[in-house]
């Protein structure tokens, strides 16, 4: 089975995987197509949610030259993610090319990526399993300092770092275009995408937004030079999104990204609006403080906008203000964009 572009397989790859986890596709096959398309950005490994899990769980299947270097791992995992190949072997006796099998085995492409997946596993065990976080008391008053500090963070260092140039194109932008599509992957940047939605389509901006994958990839093949996309991502590296702005350009039409600025998706933006937060928080119970910081930069966009169709806002916001008194009377305190 051939992959012959990067489009092709990546979704390729998605639907693949949808068909494994609903059952209709076993596992070998799954291992065996996705070695056949090494080639392709993807990542390859199995379905393995946590290499440190299966790696306990599969111990006592492994053969002795493999269990030696699995047992120099979970002795110490943090000090292994910084060791060589070499070291490690060195360590559990064996050779290099064993280390090699037993990574491949956990369903990485070689030692490198096994350490990456170790770290990252082991970073959200710690996070999970911190000894000072268990059975810690909270009360409202400390908790309520501690949101309140992280949201003033955020909001501190993107206003800090905003570019306003960036900000006036993204709104010509929307304002010129014919079609506004607003996308978002997971929690925080899905509901950012929807609030985008909310804001500008009150100013009379043709604006609609996109969660599911295979709309945000149809309507980027469907679109032309006036279609402007406007994508938001915490890490700018959700392949879905990277694809429908790949799909978008092809076709000639303009991107701005919300995301990091140096992520995959920031290098598909026309008009990049960087959203670096940095995030402090090791207390997994902790929202997110880059959605302050994403919700940000769509109150400017969205205030650019609107100061750009002042004259059409004004009439449209009052027949919106007037209709919504038959629903709820009068709404006198209520800003005039809700």
């Amino acid at each position: 089975m051939a992959c012959n572009s990067r489009h092709s397989q990546s979704w390729f790859m998605v639907h693949l995987e949808l068909f494994v986890r609903a059952g209709y596709i076993r596992g070998s096959y799954w291992c065996i197509t996705k070695c056949q398309c090494r080639d392709t950005e993807a990542e390859i490994w199995m379905q393995i949610e946590n290499v440190i899990d299966e790696l306990r769980r599969t111990h006592s299947l492994l053969n002795r030259a493999e269990r030696a270097v699995a047992d120099v791992i979970l002795s110490d995992i943090e000090s292994v993610t910084e060791m060589t190949i070499r070291e490690l072997a060195t360590m559990a006796s064996v050779s290099e090319p064993t280390v090699v099998r037993l990574s491949r085995r956990l369903g990485c492409t070689g030692f490198p990526q096994l350490k990456r997946r170790l770290s990252q596993d082991y970073a959200v065990a710690q996070m999970f399993l911190r000894p000072d976080l268990v059975g810690k008391p909270r009360d409202a008053q400390s908790v309520g300092a501690q949101v309140y500090e992280a949201a003033s963070q955020a909001l501190n260092h993107a206003f800090l770092t905003h570019d306003p140039a960036a900000l006036e194109n993204a709104a010509e932008m929307i304002d010129n275009a014919s079609q506004l599509y607003c996308l978002g992957a997971g929690g925080n940047s899905t509901n950012m995408a929807l609030e985008a939605e909310n804001r500008l389509f009150r100013f009379g901006v043709p604006v609609q937004t996109l969660i599911d994958p295979y709309r945000q990839f149809m309507s980027a093949v469907d679109s032309n030079s006036s279609t402007v996309f406007l994508i938001m991502s915490m890490t700018g590296r959700p392949q879905t999104l990277l694809d429908a702005a790949d799909a978008a350009k092809l076709r000639g039409a303009k991107t701005i990204c919300l995301t990091r600025s140096n992520s995959p998706l920031a290098a598909l933006a026309d008009a990049l609006l960087v959203l670096d937060t940095p995030h402090q928080e090791a207390d997994f119970q902790l929202p997110n403080r880059s959605r302050y910081a994403m919700l940000f930069m769509v109150d400017m966009l969205a205030t650019l906008v609107g100061a750009r169709r002042i004259k059409e806002a004004v009439p449209r916001l009052s027949r919106m203000r007037t209709a919504l008194v038959s629903l709820h009377g009068p709404t006198d305190e209520q800003p005039i964009g809700d």
